[in-house]
């Protein structure tokens, strides 16, 4: 019924089409566009349909096999009634090939539970029953996304800062044809003042913007002219989207614009029917980060794991 594929360096008519449209990071658009090499694909193929019904890929980068190699997840995907067997037949052949690669293991990092939940489940007791361990589990945080008002589930604190940015006239866009360097200076400057790591060059941004311009609009907000706070916004499906490379102005910390930047984006998932804006991470390798973590809880998020899975061989 199944076979399995595995492609080194596929060319796009190469990787066969998935059972659904799925998560962005794992098409082939997308895998194909991150720059490290080698990269393997492997994939559980239908012998009727020719579809995928898993998939999963693998960069070489600094001796270890990792998914992904430029994006925010990368992992196992399936399809919802697909046997555990079937995906563990899955997991063992990629973990048989990448025992032949010279790397010393292989490193996953899976995309948060709260996109999938029961998927997330069972993947998570496959590769652990498959030889995985848990390397380090995240903290990520998302607002659900309702007919109501952004401001319901907000704290008092963080409707008066929204309130106080309406009343200095600030306005929200998104940035249709953006300035990537000027973008980009602006991103890097918020994140070290943060002491914030910078995933990307101004190279690899301007490449994401060009070409997923669909996929990953440039919220902003304006005071008259001038750039005070920005992020992408990743459509990671047809109903998740990604709040990824938040910045703010130094000038407009009082103001806390990145408040009325979330509502924009809020606003945006209810014009476009998505249930789930993900928030992020709020920890580097499960340190928590409390200021992040209580300004997101202050927007009405809910938090869920994330976890990244190591097999060392």
């Amino acid at each position: 019924m199944y076979e399995i594929l595995h492609v080194e360096n596929p060319l796009p008519e190469q990787i066969p089409p998935f059972c659904r449209d799925g998560f962005l990071f794992l098409q082939a658009r997308h895998l194909l566009n991150q720059a490290g090499r080698p990269l393997h694909y492997f994939a559980l193929v239908h012998s009727e349909t020719g579809r995928a019904d898993a998939r999963f890929a693998v960069f070489i980068r600094d001796d270890w096999a990792v998914s992904p190699c430029a994006a925010s997840f990368g992992s196992f995907e399936f399809k919802a009634d697909l046997s555990d067997d079937e995906l563990r037949r899955l997991v063992e052949a990629a973990v048989t090939y990448s025992k032949k690669l010279p790397v010393q293991g292989i490193r996953i990092v899976n995309y948060p539970d709260c996109y999938v939940p029961a998927e997330a489940e069972r993947l998570r007791y496959v590769l652990q029953n498959t030889g995985f361990s848990v390397k380090y589990e995240e903290l990520n945080q998302h607002v659900p996304v309702s007919n109501g008002s952004f401001t319901e589930p907000l704290h008092d604190a963080e409707r008066r800062r929204l309130r106080k940015c309406r009343q200095a006239g600030f306005t929200t866009r998104i940035w249709t044809d953006p300035d990537v360097d000027q973008l980009f200076v602006f991103i890097q400057k918020a994140r070290l003042r943060k002491n914030l790591p910078l995933s990307m060059n101004s190279k690899e941004l301007a490449s994401l913007i060009n070409n997923f311009r669909s996929d990953s609009p440039v919220f902003t907000v304006w005071d008259g002219d001038r750039l005070i706070a920005a992020c992408l916004g990743i459509r990671v499906t047809s109903d998740i989207l990604y709040y990824f490379l938040p910045a703010d102005h130094e000038d407009y910390q009082q103001f806390s614009p990145s408040v009325m930047l979330v509502e924009s984006l809020y606003s945006h998932c209810q014009q476009e029917q998505i249930s789930l804006l993900d928030l992020g991470i709020s920890t580097s390798r499960s340190v928590r980060n409390e200021g992040l973590i209580q300004f997101k809880k202050r927007l009405g998020a809910v938090e869920s794991a994330k976890f990244v899975f190591e097999m060392r061989f």
